[in-house]
């Protein structure tokens, strides 16, 4: 079996330039305020967050940022505070008598701007909505199944009663496609009507498992923005493009991180050891280097047996020689300088959103669709099997709800769309710089949801969460997890025979623990915070009133509040089906 040769170690937290230099000094790189504890420093010069009886003052004093003279809290305070134009950016005209192309359109992100869009803009045209199905007729049953009878679209089908039906079908065209492929999958007659009609694109298609086989991940999140530039130099009528990527394809840049974009051969590594090392040569990254290095692989094994692990650790270990957490935040970096590479003159608007969560407020509190990135920690820990984490208590966690990530791409597709200057802008969607947000915060309010509401088991008994317990080394939190399960079920009181099954058990369980872990290593220990001055220049130019109906500022949020009396009830109610957990 072919195997590879780690350049770096795989889910390392150390700073790729460490691999390069032993005695490099604390050098600030392009994007990185400073080492951990100037990070550290920086973040206490920010606001003070209280613990509210969370059992561990000490640890909810979360500040943050920074230490950019340009950019101060003062400054921030200053701009929401600004007071608006009554004309505001013009949301809700501009987009009237449009036609609109969403891929991926069945996802948790799209289903949630479409609902907007119908609510808020009923002048829309038509919004073209791409779904993967085998024919016309699979892809009408979709679009009924998934969206017009979801819960999601109930408040819409309040105001339109008994036209409700004929409304949505008037507004929303299923079309059969897939975007990895030329034409994104149409048949010729559908890609040249669509092509002649639509004003804008909404790019919501990913995949988003971390660990994905990397030829699946470079498909997906790669060539299908290659596939998407292509059809888009077909439309005549085209005012923008709008793609969401990841504040994490930031990859692992430090301190207070910038909304810059992405060109094709820059990478975290080369940028972080040029900045420190101008004369240090390291390869460029490159899509299509990436693309035959995939397709060359494949064509050398002549067996499927073990591929599926070795395109796994390909992924991984591609992502952290350039500087990037995992195989997700890699190609998604990769999509961005694609779509820069292919633009020529379309307008381009990238929106990163972080960790996006169930709703804040609309169409109403706590609407979800599937386990989202906060939510299988939260309920391995709410079923009593993630007694601890391997993370930084007080790393940042940067959660932003849906409804306020898709007021923030209606806001900003209308303020580019009107402008339709030939050029990337980039926003990121997240809540740190603004609203400083713990680990250590995440799981006490957790704490207290559970311990006020606890999940039941499958023997019908109430499960009992203790506080969480936090590990830096993988080594401590195996065996801290090992002598819970030890305690809880009283190995000493078992047979010989009833042993050797009960720790069987206990090493798949631990071995599942670690896996999980690991997952999430890199965002749990992960030292930089994204600013947000696009969005605060958004929230400036906005209306009174669009500043109410597109509501983007997530320094509102009460996130105890959020998470115990919305979050995770809405987990329970819309992905939790009738209260059963997970497996």
């Amino acid at each position: 079996m072919l195997r590879f040769k780690n350049i770096f170690p795989l889910y390392t937290r150390e700073l790729p330039t460490k691999l390069f230099s032993e005695n490099h000094d604390s050098t600030i790189f392009k994007y990185n305020i400073s080492s951990l504890e100037n990070h550290k420093k920086a973040r206490k010069r920010f606001c003070c967050m209280k613990s509210e009886n969370l059992g561990n003052p000490q640890k909810c004093l979360l500040k943050a940022v920074t230490d950019v003279e340009a950019i101060t809290m003062e400054e921030n305070i200053e701009v929401l505070n600004t007071p608006k134009s009554s004309d505001g950016i013009g949301i809700v005209d501009f987009f009237g008598g449009k036609n609109v192309l969403v891929t991926g359109a069945t996802g948790f992100l799209a289903k949630a701007l479409v609902e907007k869009m119908l609510r808020t803009t009923p002048k829309i045209n038509k919004i073209y909505l791409l779904i993967r199905a085998k024919d016309k007729g699979v892809a009408f049953d979709r679009l009924t199944s998934e969206i017009i009878e979801s819960k999601l679209f109930k408040g819409l089908e309040e105001i339109h009663g008994e036209y409700y039906k004929p409304f949505m079908l008037s507004k929303l065209v299923p079309v059969v496609g897939n975007i990895h492929e030329p034409n994104l999958g149409m048949d010729i007659i559908t890609a040249h009507q669509i092509a002649e009609e639509i004003d804008l694109i909404v790019d919501s298609a990913a995949n988003t498992t971390f660990d994905e086989r990397y030829d699946i991940a470079l498909e997906a999140n790669v060539n299908g923005p290659c596939q998407l530039m292509m059809f888009a130099k077909k439309c005549k009528k085209l005012k923008l493009l709008m793609h969401y990527s990841t504040a994490y394809a930031n990859g692992e840049r430090e301190g207070l991180i910038l909304e810059m974009p992405f060109t094709m051969g820059e990478s975290i590594t080369k940028e972080k050891i040029t900045s420190f090392s101008p004369f240090t040569k390291f390869s460029s990254l490159h899509a299509m280097s990436e693309m035959d290095l995939v397709s060359k692989l494949k064509n050398a094994i002549t067996t499927n047996n073990g591929l599926e692990q070795i395109m796994k650790d390909l992924g991984i270990e591609r992502a952290k020689l350039y500087g990037w957490q995992d195989t997700y935040s890699f190609t998604k970096a990769i999509g961005e300088m694609m779509i820069d590479s292919m633009r020529e003159e379309i307008p381009i608007l990238i929106l990163r959103p972080s960790m996006i969560a169930s709703s804040f407020k609309e169409p109403f509190p706590g609407w979800i669709q599937g386990f989202r990135v906060i939510d299988p920690s939260v309920f391995l820990y709410g079923k009593g099997d993630l007694p601890a984490f391997l993370g930084d208590p007080d790393c940042l966690v940067d959660v932003v709800p849906v409804d306020l990530v898709v007021n923030a791409t209606m806001a900003a597709i209308a303020k580019h769309g009107y402008l339709q200057s030939p050029e990337v802008n980039v926003y990121h969607v997240a809540s740190t710089f603004v609203n400083p947000f713990s680990l250590y915060q995440l799981f006490n309010y957790c704490y207290e949801y559970f311990t006020s509401f606890p999940l039941v088991n499958s023997k019908g008994d109430k499960v009992e969460v203790k506080e969480m317990k936090y590990f830096d080394k993988i080594s401590d939190f195996s065996n801290y997890i090992w002598e819970e399960l030890s305690r809880q079920h009283n190995v000493q009181d078992l047979t010989e025979k009833e042993l050797l099954k009960t720790q069987m058990r206990f090493k798949r369980k631990v071995e599942y623990l670690k896996h999980f872990c690991k997952l999430y290593e890199p965002y749990a220990f992960y030292k930089g915070w994204f600013h947000v001055g696009n969005m605060r220049n958004l929230m400036e130019e906005m209306s009174e009133e669009e500043r109410i109906s597109f509501e983007i500022d997530a320094s509102k949020i009460n996130w105890r509040d959020y998470l115990t009396e919305i979050h995770i009830p809405g987990v329970k109610e819309h992905v939790l089906k009738g209260g059963r957990l997970p497996s």
